[in-house]
C-alpha cells in the first residue's frame, strides 16, 4: 500500500495489551484515511448506544496518505470517537507534527479501547509501543506533561498528544493538546480522561514509501511556488486566521454578547493588525508547511503578564472577545493560554461563558450561583477565573463544564432559547442570520454546530457568488463544500493550504502518494461516501430531522444593527433549504440516507462484518 505504513496500533487499556493489525486496504481505498477511514473503523468497532465516557467507547487517531510527506500544508490527522458533549459521532482535525511522527514510527493510526486501572501514558518509538505509569503526570497541565514525557524519553523531538486537568475532570468539551495545537471540539480530551490515558508520545525515524517519488517532489515544488504567489495564502502567513475579524464584523455577522448582535464595537481593538502589533513575536508552522499561519504571542506586562501562547486564532478572539463583550487582547490571550494548559476547547468555553453572562444579566443566575463573580458582558477579569473553575469543576464551573445545552436544561426558565448550539456543540464565530448558507451548514454538519465542514462565507461574503440573504443555491453549495472537505480531511490536507491545493491538486496528491488514479468526480464521490457514512453514525445515535435545526434565537429574532439589520432567517426559509439539501443528498424527509444511496456507495458491503 503506497502512501500508507500498512499498520495500525491497537491498545486495549483494560487488559494492558498492545497489538498491531493491518491497515485495511479495502476501507482505505473507499475512505482514503484520516477522517474517512477513522469513521469507517468507528462504525465497525463501536456498538450503538454506548456511553461516551464508558470504557466501551473507542478513540481512533488516524493519519491520511499525505500526512508526513514533504507536500506542503499536508500535516493533518484526525481524532474520531463518540462525543461526551453531543452524545454522537465526533471527528476532529489537527495539524502540528504528531501525525507525521506517528507515521515515521511505523503506524497509520491508533485504536484505543477500554480503561486503564490507573493513570497511563503510551509511547510509540520506531515501531515499539509501551504503556507507562502516569501517576506522577496526573494533575499536570498539557505543557507540563509534554515537558515531563520528553525528559523521560530523553528526546526533545518526541511529539506528545496529552490532556490537562479538564480532560481528567471529564469536562465535556475538554480537548487533546499537541504541538500547541488543539484537537478542540466535542470533548475528545474527556474520552481520554475517562480511559485514564494521560498522553500518547510518538517518535520515529522511518519513512513513507510513496507511489511516485519524482512526481511527489515535482508537485511539492509547484505547490510551494503557488503558495508564494497566492495572495490569499500570503495573508495567512502574515496574519493567520485573525484576518477575518474585520470583514466578518463589517459584514454584520460577528456574534456579539451571546449572539444578541452581529457587530462588535470593540473589534478594532482585537483585530489582526492590533494583535500583530501588540502581541505577536514570531510565526509558527506545522510539519513541512511554508505558510506559517500560527502566531506565537506574548503579554509582557500588566495584569496578564507572563502570558505565552500560540494564538489567539480568530475563533478564540471571538469566543473570549465579542461573545463575552471583551475588547482586551491581553485578557483574551491569557484565557487562550489557560484553556490550552488545562486542555479545553476555546470555542465552547467562550460560548458557555457568554451564555452564563446573559443568564446573569437576566437574573437567571444569582451572585450566589456564580460565587460573587461580576458575571457581566465586558468584564474581562472573570475570564481566567471562570476557566479555572470549569477545568476543575468548582461551583459554577461544574455546571458550565457540562456544555451550554446541558447547562440550559438545568437552569431552565427560557434559557434554552439562547443556548447557542446545534446538537450540543456550541456555535462558532459566524451568525447565520448574516449568511444563510452558514445556517444550513451548522444544522447539517456531521458533528454538530461546526463551521469547518462547509464554510460558505467564501461564496456568500468574501467573494460573493450568492445572495447571502437568500436560500437560492445554498443547499447545493453546502453539499459540495461538505464533500470536498471530507476528502480533504481524509487525505491530510489543511484547509488553509486548500487555497492553493484545490480538488484537482488533491487528485494529484492521491496519485503520487498511493498510485490510485481517481479523477475529480471520483474524489468528490469519495467525499460524498464519507459524508453518508457519517450520517449513518449520527442516525445510529438517534439523530434525525428534528436535530438538524438552529437555536430559536437565530430563527425568530432579527439582528439590531449592521447589514443584516431587520432580516430574519425564519423557520419557513430554513426548512426550504433543508428539504432541498436532503433531496440532493438522497436522504428521506427525516434525514436518513435512502437504501439506494447507500448501495450506490457500496456502504452495506464495505461496513459488513
Amino acid at each position: 500500500m503506497f502512501g500508507y505504513t500498512g499498520k495500525l496500533l491497537c491498545a486495549d487499556l483494560t487488559g494492558s495489551k498492545i497489538k498491531e493489525t493491518k491497515t485495511p486496504e479495502k476501507l482505505a481505498r473507499a475512505f482514503l484515511g484520516g477522517r474517512g477511514l477513522g469513521a469507517a473503523l468507528l462504525y465497525k468497532e463501536l456498538e450503538p448506544n454506548v456511553n461516551p465516557l464508558s470504557p466501551d467507547n473507542v478513540l481512533i487517531l488516524m493519519t491520511g496518505p499525505a500526512t508526513g510527506t514533504p507536500l506542503p500544508a499536508c500535516p493533518r490527522w484526525e481524532a474520531t470517537t463518540k462525543s461526551p458533549l453531543t452524545n454522537m459521532y465526533l471527528c476532529c482535525s489537527v495539524g502540528g507534527f504528531f501525525g507525521a511522527e506517528l507515521r515515521f514510527a511505523g503506524y497509520d493510526g491508533i485504536i484505543v479501547r477500554g480503561k486503564a486501572a490507573s493513570p497511563t501514558w503510551l509511547s510509540i518509538l520506531d515501531g515499539k509501543a509501551e504503556l507507562h505509569d502516569a501517576g506522577e503526570l496526573w494533575g499536570l497541565t498539557t505543557e507540563e506533561t509534554e515537558v515531563a514525557i520528553r525528559k523521560e524519553l530523553k528526546d526533545k523531538r518526541a511529539r506528545v498528544a496529552s490532556i490537562g486537568q479538564a480532560g481528567e475532570n471529564l469536562v465535556r468539551f475538554a480537548n487533546i493538546q499537541t504541538d500547541s495545537r488543539s484537537i478542540g471540539r466535542g470533548g475528545a480530551g474527556a474520552v481520554m480522561g475517562s480511559k485514564q490515558l494521560k498522553a500518547i508520545a510518538a517518535r520515529g525515524h522511518g519513512g513513507i514509501e510513496v507511489a511516485d517519488e519524482e512526481g511527489l517532489m515535482m508537485l511539492m515544488r509547484e505547490l510551494i511556488a503557488e503558495m508564494k504567489r497566492n495572495q490569499a495564502v500570503q495573508e495567512f502567513s502574515k496574519f493567520g486566521t485573525t484576518q477575518f475579524i474585520d470583514p466578518v464584523n463589517e459584514g454584520g455577522l460577528f456574534p456579539t454578547r451571546n449572539f444578541q448582535a452581529g457587530v462588535f464595537e470593540g473589534a478594532g481593538r482585537i483585530n489582526a493588525e492590533t494583535m500583530r502589533e501588540q502581541l505577536v513575536k514570531k510565526d509558527t508552522a506545522c510539519y513541512a508547511c511554508p505558510i506559517a499561519c500560527g502566531k506565537y504571542s506574548v503579554v509582557a506586562e500588566g495584569e496578564y503578564a507572563n502570558t505565552f501562547v500560540e494564538g489567539p486564532e480568530f475563533e478564540t478572539l471571538w469566543a473570549f472577545g465579542a461573545q463575552c463583550g471583551v475588547d482586551r487582547l491581553d485578557a483574551i490571550a491569557a484565557a487562550n493560554m489557560w484553556c490550552d494548559r488545562y486542555g479545553m476547547d476555546t470555542i465552547s468555553t467562550g460560548n458557555v461563558i457568554g451564555f452564563a453572562m446573559e443568564c446573569f444579566e437576566r437574573d437567571l443566575l444569582s451572585k450566589r450561583d456564580v460565587n460573587d463573580l461580576e458575571l457581566k458582558f465586558g468584564n474581562h477579569k472573570v475570564l481566567v477565573e471562570l476557566i479555572r473553575k470549569i477545568a476543575f469543576r468548582e461551583s459554577i464551573g461544574n455546571l458550565l463544564a457540562e456544555g451550554v445545552r446541558n447547562a440550559a436544561r438545568k437552569i431552565g426558565r427560557g434559557s434554552e432559547a439562547f443556548a447557542m448550539h446545534v446538537k450540543g456543540l456550541e456555535l462558532p464565530a459566524y451568525d447565520p442570520r448574516g449568511a444563510w448558507g452558514m445556517g444550513l451548514s451548522y444544522a447539517t454538519a456531521c458533528r454538530g454546530g461546526c463551521h469547518l465542514k462547509a464554510w460558505t462565507l467564501s461564496a456568500e461574503v468574501f467573494a460573493p457568488k450568492y445572495d447571502r440573504f437568500s436560500t437560492e443555491g445554498k443547499a447545493k453549495l453546502v453539499f459540495e463544500k461538505q464533500n470536498i472537505r471530507a476528502a480533504m480531511d481524509s487525505l491530510g490536507v489543511c484547509i488553509i493550504g486548500g487555497r492553493a491545493i484545490g480538488v484537482e491538486e488533491m487528485v494529484r496528491v492521491l496519485a503520487v502518494t498511493t498510485g490510485w488514479n481517481l479523477n475529480v468526480k471520483g474524489l468528490l464521490k469519495v467525499g460524498e461516501r464519507i459524508y453518508n457514512l457519517e450520517r449513518l453514525l449520527a442516525v445510529r445515535d438517534g439523530i434525525s430531522r428534528q436535530d438538524d435545526t438552529l437555536p430559536p434565537r437565530l430563527l425568530s429574532e432579527t439582528l439590531p444593527s449592521g447589514p443584516a439589520k431587520g432580516i430574519k432567517l425564519g423557520k419557513k426559509e430554513f426548512n426550504r433549504m433543508l428539504d432541498e439539501y436532503y433531496g440532493i443528498r438522497g436522504w428521506d424527509v427525516e434525514g436518513r440516507p435512502r437504501r439506494e444511496k447507500l448501495e450506490e456507495f457500496e456502504l452495506p458491503k464495505l461496513l459488513e462484518g
